[in-house]
Protein backbone atom coordinates (compact mmCIF):
# COMPACT_ATOMS: atom_id res chain seq x y z
CA UNK A 1 0.00 0.00 0.00
CA UNK A 2 1.60 2.96 -1.24
CA UNK A 3 0.41 6.30 1.32
CA UNK A 4 0.42 9.55 -0.46
CA UNK A 5 0.88 12.77 1.26
CA UNK A 6 -1.37 16.05 0.40
CA UNK A 7 -0.42 19.11 1.38
CA UNK A 8 -3.53 21.09 2.27
CA UNK A 9 -4.01 24.69 1.39
CA UNK A 10 -2.80 26.54 4.06
CA UNK A 11 -5.27 30.12 5.43
CA UNK A 12 -4.01 32.29 7.49
CA UNK A 13 -5.15 32.49 11.00
CA UNK A 14 -7.40 36.06 10.68
CA UNK A 15 -9.29 34.53 7.50
CA UNK A 16 -10.90 31.25 9.57
CA UNK A 17 -14.68 32.26 11.12
CA UNK A 18 -14.87 32.20 14.57
CA UNK A 19 -17.15 29.53 15.41
CA UNK A 20 -17.93 30.62 19.08
CA UNK A 21 -21.29 30.49 20.27
CA UNK A 22 -23.51 33.45 19.00
CA UNK A 23 -20.51 34.79 16.76
CA UNK A 24 -21.49 36.21 13.30
CA UNK A 25 -19.91 32.67 12.14
CA UNK A 26 -21.55 30.47 14.00
CA UNK A 27 -24.57 31.87 13.19
CA UNK A 28 -23.83 32.55 9.44
CA UNK A 29 -23.31 27.97 9.23
CA UNK A 30 -26.32 27.58 11.82
CA UNK A 31 -28.47 29.53 9.81
CA UNK A 32 -27.45 28.65 6.67
CA UNK A 33 -27.22 24.86 6.88
CA UNK A 34 -31.20 25.25 7.67
CA UNK A 35 -31.62 27.08 4.90
CA UNK A 36 -30.73 24.22 2.93
CA UNK A 37 -32.12 21.27 4.71
CA UNK A 38 -35.55 23.70 4.02
CA UNK A 39 -34.43 24.11 0.22
CA UNK A 40 -35.43 21.03 -0.67
CA UNK A 41 -39.56 20.94 0.42
CA UNK A 42 -39.98 25.09 -0.93
CA UNK A 43 -38.53 23.84 -4.54
CA UNK A 44 -41.54 21.13 -4.10
CA UNK A 45 -44.20 23.62 -3.23
CA UNK A 46 -43.11 26.08 -5.44
CA UNK A 47 -43.39 23.73 -8.03
CA UNK A 48 -47.10 22.25 -7.45
CA UNK A 49 -47.96 26.09 -7.45
CA UNK A 50 -46.90 26.51 -10.89
CA UNK A 51 -48.60 23.37 -12.31
CA UNK A 52 -44.82 21.48 -12.38
CA UNK A 53 -46.17 18.79 -10.32
CA UNK A 54 -44.47 15.58 -10.54
CA UNK A 55 -45.10 13.36 -13.57
CA UNK A 56 -47.87 10.86 -13.07
CA UNK A 57 -47.17 7.68 -13.63
CA UNK A 58 -49.19 5.44 -16.29
CA UNK A 59 -48.47 1.49 -16.84
CA UNK A 60 -45.36 0.26 -17.33
CA UNK A 61 -44.80 -0.04 -20.92
CA UNK A 62 -46.98 2.94 -21.25
CA UNK A 63 -44.39 4.77 -19.83
CA UNK A 64 -42.54 5.92 -22.75
CA UNK A 65 -45.28 5.81 -25.20
CA UNK A 66 -47.39 8.50 -23.21
CA UNK A 67 -44.97 10.87 -21.86
CA UNK A 68 -46.68 13.59 -24.04
CA UNK A 69 -50.31 12.42 -22.20
CA UNK A 70 -48.48 12.62 -18.78
CA UNK A 71 -47.68 16.25 -18.79
CA UNK A 72 -51.22 17.05 -19.85
CA UNK A 73 -52.67 15.05 -17.24
CA UNK A 74 -51.00 17.91 -14.47
CA UNK A 75 -54.46 20.12 -13.42
CA UNK A 76 -52.99 22.67 -11.20
CA UNK A 77 -55.58 22.78 -8.47
CA UNK A 78 -53.03 23.37 -5.86
CA UNK A 79 -52.37 26.66 -7.78
CA UNK A 80 -56.03 28.21 -7.42
CA UNK A 81 -55.90 27.10 -3.57
CA UNK A 82 -53.55 29.75 -3.43
CA UNK A 83 -55.14 32.46 -5.57
CA UNK A 84 -58.05 31.55 -3.80
CA UNK A 85 -56.78 33.27 -0.59
CA UNK A 86 -54.45 35.08 -1.86
CA UNK A 87 -57.07 37.28 -3.89
CA UNK A 88 -58.80 38.50 -0.39
CA UNK A 89 -55.72 39.56 0.97
CA UNK A 90 -54.98 42.82 -0.20
CA UNK A 91 -53.70 45.57 2.11
CA UNK A 92 -55.29 48.97 2.03
CA UNK A 93 -53.68 51.16 4.39
CA UNK A 94 -52.35 51.60 8.52
CA UNK A 95 -54.06 52.91 11.22
CA UNK A 96 -51.64 54.65 14.12
CA UNK A 97 -53.97 54.69 17.20
CA UNK A 98 -57.24 56.78 17.69
CA UNK A 99 -55.60 60.16 16.55
CA UNK A 100 -53.11 59.33 14.26
CA UNK A 101 -54.02 60.52 10.77
CA UNK A 102 -50.95 61.69 10.05
CA UNK A 103 -49.15 58.73 10.96
CA UNK A 104 -51.28 57.28 8.63
CA UNK A 105 -50.59 59.57 5.67
CA UNK A 106 -46.86 59.19 6.86
CA UNK A 107 -47.45 54.84 6.65
CA UNK A 108 -49.02 55.17 3.17
CA UNK A 109 -46.05 57.08 1.95
CA UNK A 110 -43.53 55.02 2.67
CA UNK A 111 -45.54 51.86 1.45
CA UNK A 112 -45.98 54.11 -1.77
CA UNK A 113 -42.41 54.73 -1.67
CA UNK A 114 -41.15 51.06 -2.02
CA UNK A 115 -44.06 49.98 -4.41
CA UNK A 116 -45.65 47.83 -1.67
CA UNK A 117 -48.94 48.16 -3.05
CA UNK A 118 -48.24 45.80 -5.56
CA UNK A 119 -44.93 44.03 -4.30
CA UNK A 120 -47.03 43.29 -0.86
CA UNK A 121 -48.89 40.12 -3.28
CA UNK A 122 -45.54 38.49 -4.23
CA UNK A 123 -44.78 38.36 -0.29
CA UNK A 124 -48.20 37.38 0.68
CA UNK A 125 -47.88 34.45 -2.15
CA UNK A 126 -44.29 33.40 -0.75
CA UNK A 127 -45.40 32.89 2.34
CA UNK A 128 -48.70 31.14 1.33
CA UNK A 129 -46.90 28.73 -0.95
CA UNK A 130 -43.51 28.25 0.92
CA UNK A 131 -44.63 28.80 4.48
CA UNK A 132 -43.16 31.75 4.80
CA UNK A 133 -41.43 35.08 3.26
CA UNK A 134 -39.92 38.16 4.88
CA UNK A 135 -39.48 41.68 4.48
CA UNK A 136 -36.10 43.00 5.10
CA UNK A 137 -36.16 47.17 6.38
CA UNK A 138 -33.14 49.23 5.75
CA UNK A 139 -31.44 52.69 5.05
CA UNK A 140 -31.58 53.92 1.13
CA UNK A 141 -28.79 55.84 0.77
CA UNK A 142 -30.51 57.49 -2.61
CA UNK A 143 -33.36 58.63 -0.45
CA UNK A 144 -32.44 59.05 3.33
CA UNK A 145 -35.54 60.25 4.38
CA UNK A 146 -37.59 56.85 3.08
CA UNK A 147 -36.49 53.67 4.67
CA UNK A 148 -35.88 50.65 1.87
CA UNK A 149 -38.35 47.84 2.51
CA UNK A 150 -37.34 44.51 0.27
CA UNK A 151 -39.61 41.51 -0.11
CA UNK A 152 -37.27 38.27 0.25
CA UNK A 153 -37.38 34.75 -1.32
CA UNK A 154 -37.71 32.52 1.48
CA UNK A 155 -35.57 30.18 0.10
CA UNK A 156 -32.71 33.12 0.62
CA UNK A 157 -33.54 34.46 3.93
CA UNK A 158 -33.99 32.42 7.09
CA UNK A 159 -34.56 33.56 10.86
CA UNK A 160 -33.81 32.53 14.03
CA UNK A 161 -37.01 33.40 16.71
CA UNK A 162 -36.15 34.46 20.56
CA UNK A 163 -37.37 31.55 22.54
CA UNK A 164 -38.90 33.99 25.19
CA UNK A 165 -40.81 35.68 22.81
CA UNK A 166 -42.01 34.46 19.53
CA UNK A 167 -42.24 37.44 17.19
CA UNK A 168 -38.93 38.86 18.16
CA UNK A 169 -36.28 37.95 15.71
CA UNK A 170 -32.96 37.02 17.12
CA UNK A 171 -30.66 36.53 14.05
CA UNK A 172 -31.47 36.25 10.54
CA UNK A 173 -29.64 35.12 7.26
CA UNK A 174 -29.93 36.28 3.93
CA UNK A 175 -27.71 34.23 1.57
CA UNK A 176 -27.60 34.36 -2.64
CA UNK A 177 -24.77 33.60 -5.44
CA UNK A 178 -23.73 36.39 -7.44
CA UNK A 179 -24.31 36.34 -10.61
CA UNK A 180 -21.05 37.60 -12.12
CA UNK A 181 -18.48 36.24 -10.19
CA UNK A 182 -20.21 32.88 -9.66
CA UNK A 183 -19.31 33.06 -6.10
CA UNK A 184 -21.97 33.15 -2.86
CA UNK A 185 -22.25 35.34 -0.59
CA UNK A 186 -24.27 36.22 3.07
CA UNK A 187 -25.15 38.36 5.23
CA UNK A 188 -25.26 37.81 8.67
CA UNK A 189 -28.26 40.57 10.87
CA UNK A 190 -27.80 40.58 14.69
CA UNK A 191 -28.85 43.20 16.95
CA UNK A 192 -25.76 44.52 17.41
CA UNK A 193 -25.12 44.87 13.80
CA UNK A 194 -24.81 43.48 10.34
CA UNK A 195 -21.80 41.23 9.05
CA UNK A 196 -20.85 40.37 5.34
CA UNK A 197 -19.40 36.79 4.24
CA UNK A 198 -18.15 35.87 1.20
CA UNK A 199 -17.12 32.74 -0.03
CA UNK A 200 -13.67 31.61 -0.80
CA UNK A 201 -14.61 29.10 -3.64
CA UNK A 202 -17.03 28.34 -6.36
CA UNK A 203 -17.07 24.95 -5.07
CA UNK A 204 -20.96 24.40 -3.63
CA UNK A 205 -20.89 20.67 -2.86
CA UNK A 206 -20.23 21.73 1.01
CA UNK A 207 -21.68 25.16 0.82
CA UNK A 208 -21.80 25.82 4.11
CA UNK A 209 -18.50 24.18 5.66
CA UNK A 210 -17.08 26.59 7.74
CA UNK A 211 -13.82 26.58 6.12
CA UNK A 212 -14.88 27.93 2.96
CA UNK A 213 -16.12 31.08 4.32
CA UNK A 214 -14.53 34.45 4.74
CA UNK A 215 -15.11 37.83 5.57
CA UNK A 216 -16.50 40.05 2.55
CA UNK A 217 -14.28 43.32 3.55
CA UNK A 218 -15.83 44.91 0.33
CA UNK A 219 -18.62 45.82 2.36
CA UNK A 220 -18.50 48.07 5.53
CA UNK A 221 -15.62 47.88 7.87
CA UNK A 222 -13.75 44.48 8.23
CA UNK A 223 -17.19 43.07 6.79
CA UNK A 224 -19.45 44.70 9.62
CA UNK A 225 -21.88 48.06 9.60
CA UNK A 226 -24.15 48.98 12.45
CA UNK A 227 -27.47 48.04 12.96
CA UNK A 228 -30.18 50.38 10.84
CA UNK A 229 -32.10 49.79 14.14
CA UNK A 230 -29.97 49.87 17.80
CA UNK A 231 -30.85 46.29 19.28
CA UNK A 232 -33.26 45.28 16.14
CA UNK A 233 -33.07 42.45 13.70
CA UNK A 234 -34.65 44.13 10.43
CA UNK A 235 -36.04 40.65 9.42
CA UNK A 236 -39.55 40.16 9.76
CA UNK A 237 -40.74 37.07 9.29
CA UNK A 238 -44.41 35.99 7.77
CA UNK A 239 -45.22 32.74 8.73
CA UNK A 240 -48.20 30.71 7.13
CA UNK A 241 -50.65 28.76 9.63
CA UNK A 242 -47.68 29.26 12.16
CA UNK A 243 -47.45 26.30 14.88
CA UNK A 244 -45.65 26.84 18.65
CA UNK A 245 -42.73 25.52 16.89
CA UNK A 246 -41.84 28.61 15.39
CA UNK A 247 -42.97 26.88 12.01
CA UNK A 248 -45.41 27.26 9.45
CA UNK A 249 -47.03 24.76 6.75
CA UNK A 250 -47.95 26.04 3.31
CA UNK A 251 -51.18 26.68 2.12
CA UNK A 252 -51.76 23.20 0.31
CA UNK A 253 -48.66 21.04 1.52
CA UNK A 254 -51.18 18.60 3.10
CA UNK A 255 -52.83 17.85 -0.02
CA UNK A 256 -49.91 17.22 -1.98
CA UNK A 257 -50.75 13.57 -2.22
CA UNK A 258 -54.22 13.95 -2.76
CA UNK A 259 -53.05 16.31 -6.32
CA UNK A 260 -50.81 13.73 -7.44
CA UNK A 261 -54.28 10.83 -7.16
CA UNK A 262 -56.30 13.50 -9.16
CA UNK A 263 -53.17 13.36 -12.10
CA UNK A 264 -52.58 9.71 -11.86
CA UNK A 265 -56.36 9.48 -12.41
CA UNK A 266 -56.32 11.96 -15.20
CA UNK A 267 -53.52 10.08 -16.92
CA UNK A 268 -55.73 7.47 -17.00
CA UNK A 269 -58.48 8.96 -18.47
CA UNK A 270 -56.50 10.29 -21.05
CA UNK A 271 -55.43 6.73 -21.80
CA UNK A 272 -58.55 4.96 -21.99
CA UNK A 273 -59.73 7.55 -24.13
CA UNK A 274 -57.33 7.32 -26.82
CA UNK A 275 -56.98 3.25 -26.63
CA UNK A 276 -60.69 2.25 -25.75
CA UNK A 277 -62.88 5.21 -25.95
CA UNK A 278 -64.07 4.22 -29.18
CA UNK A 279 -65.77 1.25 -30.86
CA UNK A 280 -62.68 -1.40 -31.39
CA UNK A 281 -63.32 -3.45 -35.24
CA UNK A 282 -62.02 -6.57 -35.69
CA UNK A 283 -61.44 -8.63 -38.65
CA UNK A 284 -61.58 -12.23 -39.21
CA UNK A 285 -60.08 -14.18 -41.77
CA UNK A 286 -57.26 -15.68 -43.85
CA UNK A 287 -54.45 -13.83 -42.81
CA UNK A 288 -53.67 -10.58 -44.45
CA UNK A 289 -50.77 -8.45 -44.94
CA UNK A 290 -51.57 -4.42 -43.42
CA UNK A 291 -50.84 -2.97 -46.37
CA UNK A 292 -53.33 -4.99 -48.38
CA UNK A 293 -56.40 -4.10 -45.81
CA UNK A 294 -59.32 -2.58 -47.81
CA UNK A 295 -60.73 -0.10 -45.06
CA UNK A 296 -59.94 3.60 -44.99
CA UNK A 297 -62.78 4.83 -42.49
CA UNK A 298 -64.55 7.73 -43.46
CA UNK A 299 -67.99 9.37 -43.00
CA UNK A 300 -69.00 8.90 -46.74
CA UNK A 301 -67.45 5.38 -47.71
CA UNK A 302 -68.73 2.09 -47.58
CA UNK A 303 -66.87 -1.33 -46.79
CA UNK A 304 -67.44 -4.31 -49.05
CA UNK A 305 -66.31 -7.54 -48.41
CA UNK A 306 -65.32 -9.70 -51.50
CA UNK A 307 -65.16 -13.06 -49.38
CA UNK A 308 -67.63 -14.44 -47.27
CA UNK A 309 -64.92 -16.14 -44.99
CA UNK A 310 -64.12 -12.19 -44.48
CA UNK A 311 -65.63 -11.00 -41.22
CA UNK A 312 -66.19 -7.66 -39.14
CA UNK A 313 -67.22 -7.90 -35.53
CA UNK A 314 -66.92 -5.07 -32.67
CA UNK A 315 -66.08 -4.50 -29.25
CA UNK A 316 -67.80 -1.75 -27.18
CA UNK A 317 -65.76 1.19 -26.11
CA UNK A 318 -65.07 1.62 -22.29
CA UNK A 319 -66.84 3.60 -19.77
CA UNK A 320 -65.31 6.54 -19.15
CA UNK A 321 -67.59 7.39 -16.14
CA UNK A 322 -65.82 5.60 -12.94
CA UNK A 323 -62.55 7.84 -13.91
CA UNK A 324 -64.68 10.90 -13.80
CA UNK A 325 -66.40 10.41 -10.79
CA UNK A 326 -62.71 8.91 -9.01
CA UNK A 327 -61.24 12.05 -9.92
CA UNK A 328 -64.11 14.46 -8.73
CA UNK A 329 -63.92 12.76 -5.45
CA UNK A 330 -60.55 12.94 -5.11
CA UNK A 331 -61.53 17.36 -5.91
CA UNK A 332 -63.87 17.46 -3.54
CA UNK A 333 -61.68 16.05 -0.38
CA UNK A 334 -59.12 18.78 -1.81
CA UNK A 335 -61.61 21.32 -1.17
CA UNK A 336 -62.91 20.63 2.15
CA UNK A 337 -59.69 20.15 3.72
CA UNK A 338 -58.27 23.30 2.32
CA UNK A 339 -61.48 24.94 2.42
CA UNK A 340 -61.76 26.19 -1.07
CA UNK A 341 -65.35 26.32 -2.21
CA UNK A 342 -66.47 23.49 -4.62
CA UNK A 343 -67.54 25.89 -6.68
CA UNK A 344 -64.00 26.76 -7.16
CA UNK A 345 -62.49 23.92 -8.28
CA UNK A 346 -65.59 22.19 -10.28
CA UNK A 347 -67.26 25.25 -11.75
CA UNK A 348 -70.83 23.84 -10.79
CA UNK A 349 -72.70 26.81 -10.32
CA UNK A 350 -76.16 25.90 -11.82
CA UNK A 351 -78.95 28.30 -10.00
CA UNK A 352 -77.15 28.68 -6.77
CA UNK A 353 -78.62 31.43 -4.87
CA UNK A 354 -77.07 33.92 -3.16
CA UNK A 355 -76.67 32.43 0.46
CA UNK A 356 -75.57 29.40 -0.73
CA UNK A 357 -72.81 31.25 -2.90
CA UNK A 358 -72.19 32.57 0.25
CA UNK A 359 -72.19 29.86 2.83
CA UNK A 360 -69.84 28.24 0.42
CA UNK A 361 -67.28 30.58 0.90
CA UNK A 362 -67.38 30.41 4.62
CA UNK A 363 -64.61 28.92 5.33
CA UNK A 364 -62.33 30.23 3.06
CA UNK A 365 -63.79 33.66 4.06
CA UNK A 366 -62.53 32.40 7.98
CA UNK A 367 -59.01 31.13 6.64
CA UNK A 368 -59.07 34.71 4.42
CA UNK A 369 -59.31 36.55 8.41
CA UNK A 370 -56.73 34.32 9.91
CA UNK A 371 -54.43 34.89 7.10
CA UNK A 372 -54.99 38.60 7.64
CA UNK A 373 -54.24 38.58 11.31
CA UNK A 374 -51.07 36.96 11.29
CA UNK A 375 -49.38 38.75 8.22
CA UNK A 376 -50.96 42.10 9.67
CA UNK A 377 -49.04 41.53 12.91
CA UNK A 378 -45.69 41.92 10.32
CA UNK A 379 -46.79 44.60 8.77
CA UNK A 380 -47.41 46.19 11.70
CA UNK A 381 -43.45 45.16 12.54
CA UNK A 382 -42.57 46.22 9.43
CA UNK A 383 -43.89 49.97 10.05
CA UNK A 384 -42.44 50.07 13.17
CA UNK A 385 -39.04 49.35 11.78
CA UNK A 386 -39.46 51.67 9.40
CA UNK A 387 -40.33 54.62 11.42
CA UNK A 388 -37.68 54.22 14.08
CA UNK A 389 -35.28 54.43 10.63
CA UNK A 390 -36.84 58.11 10.47
CA UNK A 391 -36.68 58.57 14.05
CA UNK A 392 -39.97 57.90 15.41
CA UNK A 393 -41.96 55.04 16.63
CA UNK A 394 -45.15 54.10 15.58
CA UNK A 395 -48.18 53.66 17.87
CA UNK A 396 -48.38 50.65 20.21
CA UNK A 397 -51.57 50.42 18.61
CA UNK A 398 -51.09 50.37 15.03
CA UNK A 399 -53.54 48.30 12.78
CA UNK A 400 -53.19 47.21 9.21
CA UNK A 401 -56.15 47.75 7.15
CA UNK A 402 -57.42 45.01 4.99
CA UNK A 403 -60.18 44.90 2.25
CA UNK A 404 -63.43 42.83 3.28
CA UNK A 405 -62.64 39.26 2.36
CA UNK A 406 -65.79 38.41 1.92
CA UNK A 407 -67.43 38.92 -1.64
CA UNK A 408 -70.55 41.51 -1.44
CA UNK A 409 -72.02 43.94 -4.30
CA UNK A 410 -71.87 47.60 -3.95
CA UNK A 411 -75.30 47.74 -3.28
CA UNK A 412 -75.16 45.32 -0.31
CA UNK A 413 -71.94 47.52 0.85
CA UNK A 414 -73.88 51.24 0.25
CA UNK A 415 -77.36 49.34 2.26
CA UNK A 416 -75.22 48.43 5.19
CA UNK A 417 -73.56 51.68 4.96
CA UNK A 418 -77.00 53.58 5.26
CA UNK A 419 -77.54 51.52 8.30
CA UNK A 420 -74.64 52.08 9.76
CA UNK A 421 -74.71 55.96 9.52
CA UNK A 422 -78.30 55.61 11.36
CA UNK A 423 -77.12 53.85 14.61
CA UNK A 424 -74.12 56.29 14.64
CA UNK A 425 -71.31 54.97 12.84
CA UNK A 426 -69.14 57.93 11.53
CA UNK A 427 -69.01 58.87 7.88
CA UNK A 428 -64.71 57.63 7.64
CA UNK A 429 -65.46 54.40 9.23
CA UNK A 430 -68.48 53.54 7.12
CA UNK A 431 -65.99 54.88 3.48
CA UNK A 432 -63.33 52.52 5.13
CA UNK A 433 -66.24 49.32 5.32
CA UNK A 434 -66.64 50.33 1.68
CA UNK A 435 -63.19 49.01 1.01
CA UNK A 436 -61.93 52.91 0.17
CA UNK A 437 -58.09 53.32 0.99
CA UNK A 438 -56.84 56.08 3.34
CA UNK A 439 -55.88 57.65 0.32
CA UNK A 440 -58.88 57.57 -1.31
CA UNK A 441 -60.71 58.73 2.07
CA UNK A 442 -58.77 62.27 2.47
CA UNK A 443 -59.45 63.64 -1.05
CA UNK A 444 -63.30 62.42 -0.53
CA UNK A 445 -63.20 63.45 2.77
CA UNK A 446 -61.75 67.20 0.92
CA UNK A 447 -64.20 67.12 -2.13
CA UNK A 448 -67.02 66.85 0.80
CA UNK A 449 -66.13 69.76 2.36
CA UNK A 450 -65.68 71.94 -0.55
CA UNK A 451 -69.29 70.87 -2.14
CA UNK A 452 -70.80 71.15 1.43
CA UNK A 453 -69.17 75.11 1.31
CA UNK A 454 -70.05 75.70 -2.32
CA UNK A 455 -73.96 74.68 -1.12
CA UNK A 456 -73.73 76.40 2.01
CA UNK A 457 -72.86 79.75 -0.35
CA UNK A 458 -75.58 78.63 -3.02
CA UNK A 459 -78.53 78.21 -0.04
CA UNK A 460 -76.95 82.07 1.89
CA UNK A 461 -75.40 84.47 -0.51
CA UNK A 462 -73.63 88.04 0.41
CA UNK A 463 -75.86 90.79 0.29
CA UNK A 464 -75.16 92.74 -2.69
CA UNK A 465 -73.61 96.09 -2.69
CA UNK A 466 -75.15 99.83 -2.95
CA UNK A 467 -73.41 99.82 -6.21
CA UNK A 468 -74.98 96.48 -7.03
CA UNK A 469 -78.47 97.46 -5.91
CA UNK A 470 -78.24 100.51 -8.20
CA UNK A 471 -77.32 99.12 -11.20
CA UNK A 472 -80.99 96.72 -11.04
CA UNK A 473 -78.76 93.49 -8.67
CA UNK A 474 -76.15 93.08 -11.05
CA UNK A 475 -72.41 92.57 -9.77
CA UNK A 476 -70.68 95.97 -9.48
CA UNK A 477 -68.61 97.68 -11.43
CA UNK A 478 -64.72 99.18 -10.98
CA UNK A 479 -66.54 102.81 -11.05
CA UNK A 480 -69.26 101.75 -8.23
CA UNK A 481 -66.98 100.65 -5.55
CA UNK A 482 -64.61 103.56 -6.67
CA UNK A 483 -67.74 105.84 -5.90
CA UNK A 484 -68.30 103.92 -2.69
CA UNK A 485 -64.91 104.29 -1.30
CA UNK A 486 -64.70 108.06 -2.53
CA UNK A 487 -65.62 110.89 0.24
CA UNK A 488 -68.07 112.92 -0.42
CA UNK A 489 -68.40 116.24 -1.85
CA UNK A 490 -66.83 119.05 0.02
CA UNK A 491 -63.70 117.25 1.80
CA UNK A 492 -66.67 116.51 4.57
CA UNK A 493 -66.23 113.44 6.29
CA UNK A 494 -69.97 111.10 5.90
CA UNK A 495 -72.16 112.42 8.74
CA UNK A 496 -70.41 115.52 9.75
CA UNK A 497 -72.32 118.53 9.04
CA UNK A 498 -71.09 122.44 7.83
CA UNK A 499 -71.22 125.45 9.66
Amino acid sequence: MVLVTVELESRPESTILDQTPESPGWWLIRLGRRLQADREQMDKLDGYDRGDHPLPTGHRRAAESYRRFQEQARSNFTGLVVEAVLERLRVLGFRQGADGQGADSEAARIWQANSLDADSGLLHRAALVMRRSYAIVGRDPQKPETPLITIEDPREVIHARDPLRRRRVRAALKWWCDEFDGYDRAVVYLPTGVHYFRATSKDASNRWSANRWGIDESEGQDGYAAAPIDGLVPVVPFINRPHLDGYGVGEFEDVCDIQDRINNTTLHRMIVAAMQAFRQRVLTGPELEREDLPFDPGADLLWVLDSPEFKIEELGQADLGPLLKAAEADVRDLAAITRTPPHYLLGEIVNASGDALKAAETGLVSKALERQRQFGESWEQVLDLAFRITGREAAVDSETIWKDPESRSMAELADAALKRKQVGVPWRQNMEDLNYTPAQIERMEADRATEMFQAHMAANPPPPTAGAQNRGGLPPTEEDENAAAAPPAGGQEPGVGGG
